[in-house]
């Protein structure tokens, strides 16, 4: 898919989303920049590129703002081809033990990362299926293979996207809708949380085939490929994009 193909990235004010956009954009989708944050920066940098793209404030815990959301992409750009799931709950998360770990953490980690993808399916289901086309990337981790300690109830939350991703595909193959998820491994792209746990990206640098850290841009070709025509009968994967860390 490109041309006039339209793109929901969600948290895509910043970040990995950002990177997502931008990207899209730059290969001929039209993108809805989805996030609690503006992302009226986003739009601009897209605009100055040549691209198009429009902004819409959602918040993936609440239904109504994810119908809110497909309604705003529908009216600005009479369709939805594309939904990619990038918000999660990550960078505010403090590592503790399992036991440690609070009721509201645990929620907080469900209700963004699980909650959050499925609500943002279900809207965007709905045109999708009119279409009898679409395509929903959703996205996992790898701390889920790797099972890597102190993040208990976000790896458990990603471990069930990619339930939720082998689900969908079944649902909604008849439609026409693929459903695949995308696990990277750590990107340290957010300062603040990087700067918590300076090892971390070293560590797992040195587990890797190819050894340096991941960065934002090393995604684009595994996004733009499930976004596209060549991953037509790709649905209900896992795609790992880990530079071939070892699962520890």
């Amino acid at each position: 898919m490109s041309g006039e193909e339209v793109v929901i990235v969600t948290g895509a004010a910043r970040g990995i989303g950002r990177a997502y956009t931008l990207a899209l954009a730059n290969a001929g989708y039209r993108v809805m920049v989805a996030d609690l944050l503006d992302g009226a920066a986003v739009v601009h940098q897209v605009e100055d590129a040549g691209g198009t793209a429009g902004a819409v404030t959602v918040d993936v815990q609440d239904r109504a703002s994810t119908e809110a959301m497909v309604r705003a992409t529908l009216e600005r750009f009479g369709r939805v081809d594309v939904l990619i799931n990038n918000a999660a709950y990550f960078t505010a998360i403090h590592k503790k033990p399992f036991d440690e770990l609070t009721d509201e953490e645990w929620d907080r980690a469900f209700a963004v990362n699980v909650r959050g993808s499925w609500l943002c399916a279900v809207a965007a289901a709905a045109p999708m299926k009119r279409q009898r086309a679409g395509k929903i990337i959703n996205t996992s981790s790898m701390v889920v293979p790797s099972g890597i300690p102190f993040f208990l109830h976000y790896l458990a939350s990603k471990a069930a996207v990619i339930g939720l991703t082998r689900g969908l595909a079944r649902e909604l193959g008849d439609y026409g809708i693929t459903v695949n998820t995308i696990s990277p491994d750590y990107i340290p792209h957010d300062a603040e949380y990087a700067g918590r746990q300076p090892e971390m990206a070293d560590l797992l640098a040195a587990g890797r085939c190819i050894k340096r850290d991941s960065v934002p841009a090393d995604l684009i070709g595994t996004i733009l490929y499930l976004a596209g025509r060549g991953s037509d009968f790709v649905t209900g994967q896992n795609i790992l994009v880990n530079g071939g860390r070892i699962f520890s």
